[in-house]
C-alpha cells in the first residue's frame, strides 16, 4: 500500500469508522484507492505544471533558477495531491456526497463576476491597486497566481481575459472548494 492509501486509510478509520468497517476487505480497497489516486495525483500535477499561462509567464522570466523550477513542481504536486485526495479519500461528512457540497459551494461562494468587478475598480482607479502583499493574498484566496491578478488588471476587457483563462479558474474554484470542504 502506497503513502496515499496508508494516510486514506488512517483518515476512514478516525473519520468514517463505520463506513471503514463496512469494507469487505480493507487492505485491499485501500491499496486499490492509493494506487488510483498516485496515477490522478501524477496526471493533474503534470497538467498544472504544463498549464499554458503558467509556462508563459515562468518563460518571460530569465531569471528563472533551479530552485523555482523545483518549487513549481512541488507546488503543482500538492495542489494535485489535495485536489485527488479531497475526491477520492477524505471523508468529513459521508451524509453529503462530494458532488452535492460542491452543488451548494458553487451557488453560495463569490463567483468569476467579483473578480471582473475588482479589475475594473484597479482601472478606474489605478491608485487603489494593493500593495503586493495583499496582491499575493488575493491570490492565495482566489487560488490564482499573481501575475493572473495582474495580467487581469492590465487587459483592456477584463471579461475576456477570464474567458481566455477558463481553464485556470476552473482549477482554481476546485482548490477553493476543497479549502473550504476540508
Amino acid at each position: 500500500m502506497n503513502k496515499y492509501g496508508a494516510r486514506a486509510m488512517h483518515h476512514w478509520k478516525t473519520h468514517a469508522p463505520v463506513r471503514y468497517q463496512s469494507l469487505d476487505d480493507p487492505t485491499r480497497f485501500f491499496t486499490e484507492l492509493g494506487l488510483q489516486a498516485q496515477g490522478q495525483i501524477t496526471e493533474l500535477a503534470r497538467q498544472i505544471e504544463t498549464n499554458r499561462p503558467l509556462m508563459v509567464a515562468r518563460m518571460h522570466s530569465s531569471r528563472e533558477t533551479y530552485l523555482k523550477d523545483v518549487a513549481h513542481r512541488m507546488t503543482a504536486l500538492r495542489i494535485a495531491e489535495e485536489v485527488v485526495m479531497q475526491q477520492l479519500a477524505w471523508v468529513s461528512d459521508p451524509s453529503l456526497p462530494l458532488d452535492e457540497a460542491r452543488q451548494e459551494w458553487n451557488q453560495t461562494s463569490p463567483n468569476d463576476e467579483n473578480l471582473i468587478m475588482w479589475a475594473e475598480r484597479m482601472q478606474d482607479a489605478p491608485d487603489l491597486m494593493p500593495a503586493t502583499v495583499d496582491l499575493e493574498q488575493k491570490a492565495n484566496d482566489w487560488a490564482v497566481p499573481v501575475w493572473f491578478l495582474e495580467g487581469l488588471v492590465e487587459a483592456e476587457i477584463p471579461r475576456r481575459y477570464l474567458e481566455e483563462h477558463q481553464s485556470l479558474l476552473a482549477e482554481a474554484a476546485t482548490i477553493r472548494f476543497l479549502r473550504e470542504v476540508h
